[in-house]
């Protein structure tokens, strides 16, 4: 009895000092990509953010086959995985091998697609970078296995860190586009030596034709899924790449860009946390859909405020930085950083499915998203050009992850209650602080001054924010605050 007790305890604390370990990492790097973005932002033009973004159209989507879906499936076969290695390393390897060539060939399709010859150039750069990422792949498995995040943030941090001082050299040294392009491959051969260091790429041994079948049964079902969400990522820019310039797709892809940090930075780091520790729980459901309750709930009051706070942000912060240069993009920034939040806890739920291996079901809820996607941009380009494709995407993220995420948790026994205070209470939280703040940044005592602005925006929020949650909510306030204070007392 005790052994069993033990065992889900001591994956319960390696993943809250995982979380809090990823925390710390996603506000480090949201403060590094955000100075990183200011010192881009003056050495390059709009164009060169445009060009990247297109290109990024054909190569995200490529290498969403790095993996080919293997790192959740191999994730899942962690009592036996050092029989798995080899073929999964291989695997890995090969479909990368064609993932690059493939972009090879789509290149020249693509410039002509968006008329834009530079395009081939950067397709090929970034190309060069999937098999060399992809070497790593079975090692980073290992290490979330073994719930060492403390150096996967460490990683992740490293990688973060030097793609953007690279892109920022490269950028001073005149590359225009391109300094956002050549960092992939040098930065890809150092994490992937990184890994190696902490754990081999896999154990030499032999393997059964049985397994081959497995892994490219679940790993293709994964693979569709991953495919239709780097088509939804990537659907914004290929419409309008169709129907704006490149100097106006440059300031749609900056304000994404800032817009979707903190979503990004939180829900996938709390999402790396949570899915090894749910594979731990796959016959306990129960502790299974405590640990996504307890997960979603965090991540909801963490990940509104921020947004918000950016949204309210935007406009002083935007006009102090860069005067009138990036001013077009602060509509966006605001539009994209109100909808955005709404994606974060999709992506503790897709967790979920994963962990369960409930694959054809995640594939299924893609099916659905993609043509939703396609529709509404489609239709927002069609009343508003770049402003209407802005308010499509903030309102599928609004809609639609919400709705499957109510989806799967209901399915699993959730309240729908519960649910609902993952968005809402955050929201009302959010709006009241952000608003108070915007609202007295307006007064005459602090209007026209960018800079007091963006101080009494920031320090209201984060004055009252805190306040409303230690008054409605105590409980989820005394959880944030013993699980960073206790772990920052400990340090």
């Amino acid at each position: 009895m005790t052994s069993n007790t033990s065992a889900p305890s001591g994956v319960g604390k390696a993943a809250t000092s995982g979380f809090l370990w990823l925390v710390v990492q996603s506000l480090a790097s949201r403060g590094v990509g955000f100075i990183s973005q200011l010192v881009l932002a003056r050495l390059l033009l709009p164009e060169d953010f445009g060009a990247i973004g297109l290109a990024l159209t054909v190569t995200t989507i490529a290498n969403s086959l790095i993996g080919f879906g293997i790192d959740d499936v191999l994730l899942q076969r962690q009592k036996t995985m050092t029989r798995w290695e080899p073929l999964a390393f291989w695997m890995c390897l090969g479909v990368s091998v064609i993932g690059m060539f493939a972009m090879f060939v789509l290149a020249p399709f693509a410039a002509h697609w968006y008329h834009s010859p530079s395009l081939v150039g950067l397709i090929v750069a970034i190309a060069l970078s999937t098999p060399l990422r992809a070497l790593g792949t079975v090692s980073a498995v290992k290490i979330r296995a073994q719930m060492d995040f403390r150096f996967l943030a460490a990683c992740n941090t490293f990688e973060i860190v030097a793609l953007q001082v690279l892109t920022i050299i490269l950028a001073a040294m005149g590359t225009g586009a391109y300094a956002f392009a050549i960092p992939y491959s040098v930065v890809a051969v150092l994490r992937t030596a990184w890994l190696w260091k902490r754990a081999a790429p896999f154990t030499k041994g032999r393997y059964r034709k049985v397994q081959a079948r497995y892994l490219l049964g679940n790993s293709t079902l994964i693979l569709l899924s991953r495919t239709c969400i780097e088509f939804i990522n990537q659907g914004d820019y290929i419409v309008l790449g169709l129907i704006a310039s490149k100097m106006t797709v440059g300031y749609y892809f900056f304000a994404f860009r800032f817009a979707a940090q903190p979503v990004r930075m939180l829900a996938g780091n709390v999402s790396n946390v949570v899915f090894p520790a749910l594979t731990h729980f796959r016959n306990e459901p129960a502790r299974q859909i405590d640990a996504v309750v307890r997960a979603c709930r965090l991540l909801g009051y963490l990940v509104m405020p921020f947004c918000f706070l950016q949204a309210g942000l935007a406009k002083p912060g935007l006009h102090l930085l860069f005067g009138e240069r990036w001013m077009p993009a602060v509509p966006y920034v605001v539009i994209l950083s109100i909808g955005l939040p709404f994606d974060a806890i999709s992506w503790i739920t897709g967790s979920l499915l994963s962990a369960r291996r409930e694959f054809t079901r995640s594939c299924r809820y893609q099916f659905i998203a993609l043509p939703l996607f396609y529709i509404m941009v489609g239709i927002g380009a069609y009343l508003d050009d770049v402003m209407g494709v802005a308010l499509a995407v903030a309102v599928y993220y609004f809609i639609w992850p919400p709705a499957m995420s109510y989806m799967v948790m209901i399915g699993a026994g959730v309240p729908f209650a519960t649910v609902a205070e993952f968005y809402f209470l955050p929201l009302l939280f959010a709006c009241i602080s952000v608003g108070a703040g915007m609202f007295l940044a307006q007064t005459s005592l602090f209007h026209g001054n960018d800079f007091m602005e963006c101080m009494v925006i920031g320090v209201v929020t984060c004055v009252l924010y805190p306040a409303l949650l230690a008054v409605f909510r105590p409980e989820m306030f005394r959880e944030i605050v013993n699980r960073f204070g206790g772990k920052l007392r400990k340090r």
